[in-house]
């Protein structure tokens, strides 16, 4: 019996040991998830946003590093990290990584959604990356809908850039997410907060139609896009005549950048579109339609009455012969 009561107690002793060290390792695990969301920079932490749940239990911070000294939603630094963090008696219950972002800009509009969706309490945000440097002139948003009970989070995401036809807004489409699309509910009121930013370009109904002038840079690049995804004057290049002043559309020019004859006036711009007046005609019309930061500046000059040529600042790009006459037009006068 005495034998029997010692491998009891020892049973009991080993089963315990275990639970403990069980507890311990979640208490460990847990521990570490928490330091896995934090913020690893010596860069001052600031609360973008504050709010309590529905019944006042707790407090709910997103917090994030990199803000300047004027605006808080302003961040800058070499990595940004943005977290979720959920608040019970002043001590952290759960924590979250929203965002992390190396080498880009953020701003974080102070704007957001507070909702509540089929019973359940959602916080809705928005926010834009924009690369540092002049290499990508993409701007990248992200719509964030955090769950407030659990905080699980969804991200909807639209990449674009600041083009002539949309100004100072983006000009872009949506990222496909197969499984966030799925989610029907939480994709719908995603897609409805973001097409409502003040980020996203949205075109009036006649910017609508791709023969617009507004969109003359679209149209050149759907006529002239070639099954190698190449364009280039050394092709055969398609266009359209436009009555509006493209010249005004397109931005300020220098004298240097103009060359003239009696037939035609042509504009480079400055890493940017090459554009004709045609004079007998009086109308419009983009010869070479890019953009860049650097590597497409353009020098041009006419070699006849009608053709010009054109070099490249990029040395290993060779020059190019175009004749105005074998331009190929999509709505000819």
């Amino acid at each position: 019996m005495s034998t029997f009561n010692t491998r009891l107690t020892v049973f009991f002793f080993v089963l315990i040991t275990f639970y403990s060290c069980k507890k311990d390792e979640k208490t460990i695990h847990k521990e570490n998830e928490h330091q896995n969301t934090k913020i690893a920079t010596d860069d001052p932490i600031v609360t973008l946003f504050t709010f309590s749940n529905e019944n006042n239990t707790e407090v709910i911070k997103i917090s994030a590093n990199g803000a300047g000294d004027e605006d808080k939603f302003s961040l800058g630094a070499d990595k940004i990290t943005i977290i979720v963090s959920k608040y019970k008696n002043l001590k952290i219950v759960q924590q979250d990584t929203l965002l992390i972002s190396e080498f880009n800009y953020i701003n974080v509009d102070p704007h957001f959604l507070r909702k509540k969706i089929q019973g359940t309490d959602y916080f809705l945000f928005a926010l834009k990356e924009s690369p540092m440097g002049n290499g990508d002139p993409s701007s990248y948003l992200s719509y964030i809908m955090i769950n407030t009970n659990n905080l699980n989070f969804y991200k909807l995401g639209y990449i674009g850039e600041y083009t002539l036809r949309s100004g100072d807004f983006i000009d872009g489409d949506f990222t496909k997410d197969k499984i966030l699309e799925s989610n029907t509910k939480v994709y719908t009121e995603l897609y409805q907060f973001a097409s409502k930013s003040k980020w996203i370009y949205k075109p009036a109904e006649k910017e609508k139609d791709i023969n617009y002038y507004k969109n003359f840079e679209q149209k050149w690049y759907k006529d002239n896009t070639h099954e190698d995804g190449e364009t280039s004057a050394s092709f055969t290049i398609t266009s359209t005549y436009y009555t509006e002043d493209l010249f005004k559309f397109n931005g300020l020019y220098d004298d240097d950048q103009v060359i003239e004859n009696a037939d035609f006036k042509i504009v480079s711009y400055f890493r940017h579109n090459i554009i004709a007046y045609d004079k007998n005609k009086s109308l419009y019309f983009p010869v070479i339609v890019e953009s860049c930061a650097h590597g497409c500046g353009k020098d041009i000059k006419f070699v006849s009455e009608n053709e010009i040529e054109i070099v490249y600042e990029m040395n290993t790009q060779k020059a190019d012969t175009l004749d105005l006459h074998n331009i190929k037009f999509t709505n000819p006068q």
